[in-house]
């Protein structure tokens, strides 16, 4: 199945796995001692990601790189996206839920068309308190998240997303999703069994094996992509939902154009990819996470998929955030083994409580100090950092002082975003000589052929090298990297000479 309608109107999850930012800081971010005078802040561009994992892993690995300050811009071109990055960045910050649960829960609402009713009463709640930030500025993200670069407009229209994740409101997730697989599978609906294996097999299991057969199949069919122990999964994630303009079909407006709110995001491309494909194999044991059973044999197998990588990477993120250091299994396979007696683990809770030594009291010491500890920590980690979000496409940023303050020193273009390369004036959004601009590949999408792939890989280098931009080499499969060069002059034309008379 080659149908690029597949990939739906907006896109709620990446086609690459996170990047951090930091790590293409060069040494006057990372080490200001180098120089005389501060640097300023080290600015980060994210074009259209659809979801927040870059930010995830910039903001988790700053100390790696030093404490720069760091400044990112988000731009979406929905403000539908743009709610949706506020609410999963609300949920990261939850500092009151322990990693293990504020891990699932994220990516419950990450990539499931179907939320737990708890957890959709949870996301209303959290929609209320998204509120209050963008119209007062107050609430958890008030000190994290700036919201000067939305107009007045698109402000209200957060609000309206918002209150329309309230359980009151219709959304029949599940009808709606359907009718996007009716359009896409066509006369072969009845056969989707068998061209979502064929998808699987031509372009998933050649790309990311990691993903399971049947955790695709299952996302392809039902839109539920995590799902943890035995829950139940009945209620609307209404956060999916957008608006679309289409034009009335029948009745008395009949020709008429009007938004319809629907399920338009992706369908055949899922969200493990941006969260589940890769992680930081620099990490204790991380890779058994990827070792594989009978490798090259007629049973070859992953031991782990996934979903399992997912939780791994939220684990690193929350807990680097709060603890200053990087995740680290203790145990091979034990993807929980590195939380170890944490503090906001309810089970470290229970077994603390009834120690012998006493009712709960080593224990509440034991919390309220390292509470104390993860509270220093993640000031330390959240400050001197901004998160500007931008309603619409990179060209609004051309000449905006105000978001790009002398340019960035990384651009990272999505592939809804990457087009933008081919607009002359792109190279003045970049800060220096030092820039770094990354594009994400289409690598990881399903409707494209290899020939596709290979094709939009050669037009993005050359849109590159006409801005003079000179690709670097990468570890990650699902980028390009360029750095700024020199523009390549074209050849003179061959001289030509007169015959003699």
């Amino acid at each position: 199945m080659t149908d690029p309608k597949a990939l739906g109107v907006h896109s709620m999850w990446g086609f690459s796995p996170a990047f951090d930012a930091g790590s293409l800081a060069d040494s006057k971010h990372s080490d200001p001692s180098n120089v005389a005078e501060e640097p300023g802040p080290f600015r980060v561009l994210f074009a259209a990601p659809s979801d927040i994992r870059h930010v995830l892993a910039t903001l988790s690995r700053r100390r790696r790189h030093g404490t720069m300050p760091v400044h990112m811009v988000v731009t979406e071109k929905q403000l539908e996206v743009l709610a949706r990055d506020l609410l999963m960045l609300q949920i990261a910050c939850d500092w009151e839920l322990p990693i293990r649960q504020r891990s699932t829960v994220f990516l419950e609402v990450f990539g499931n068309t179907l939320l737990q009713e708890r957890t959709q009463a949870y996301v209303h709640r959290l929609g209320q308190e998204l509120v209050e930030l963008v119209c007062d500025s107050r609430g958890p993200l008030a000190e994290l998240v700036d919201l000067n670069g939305l107009k007045y407009r698109d402000r209200d229209g957060l609000v309206e997303v918002f209150k329309a994740w309230d359980p009151g409101v219709p959304f029949d997730a599940v009808g709606l999703r359907d009718y996007r697989l009716r359009g896409h599978f066509g006369q072969r609906y009845d056969n989707r069994v068998g061209l979502v294996d064929w998808d699987y097999y031509a372009r998933v299991k050649p790309t990311a094996s990691i993903i399971h057969q049947r955790l695709y199949k299952e996302w392809r069919l039902s839109g539920v992509a995590f799902e943890f122990g035995d829950q139940k999964y009945d209620q609307p994630n209404r956060t999916l939902g957008s608006y679309v303009e289409g034009v009335m079909k029948k009745g008395k407006d009949k020709g008429l154009k009007k938004e319809v709110r629907g399920y338009w995001i992706d369908v055949v491309n899922s969200p493990y990819i941006s969260m589940g494909v890769q992680c930081d194999r620099t990490a204790p044991y991380s890779d058994s996470l990827f070792e594989v059973s009978n490798k090259d044999g007629p049973t070859e197998q992953h031991k782990h998929h996934a979903v399992e990588v997912a939780v791994y990477n939220m684990l690193a993120y929350l807990t680097e955030i709060e603890t200053g250091q990087p995740y680290a299994m203790t145990k091979a396979h034990d993807l929980y083994s590195g939380l170890g007696e944490d503090a906001s683990d309810l089970s470290w809770h229970a077994a603390n409580d009834s120690a012998d030594n006493g009712p709960g009291v080593k224990s509440d010491e034991a919390r309220r100090a390292q509470a104390l500890t993860r509270a220093r920590c993640i000031v330390e980690t959240l400050s001197a950092c901004r998160v500007s979000l931008v309603n619409g496409g990179v060209d609004n940023l051309y000449g905006n002082k105000a978001t790009s303050k002398g340019g960035f020193h990384v651009i990272h273009l999505s592939v809804g975003s990457a087009h933008h390369l081919d607009d002359a004036n792109f190279p003045s959004l970049l800060a220096d000589q030092s820039a770094k601009v990354v594009v994400e590949r289409a690598h990881y999408l399903v409707p494209l052929t290899a020939e596709q792939e290979a094709l939009y890989d050669k037009k993005i280098v050359a849109m590159a090298s006409a801005r003079g931009l000179v690709q670097r080499t990468s570890a990650d499969p699902g980028v390009l990297e360029f750095g700024v060069g020199d523009v390549t002059p074209p050849p003179p034309p061959p001289a030509t000479t007169s015959a003699s008379s």
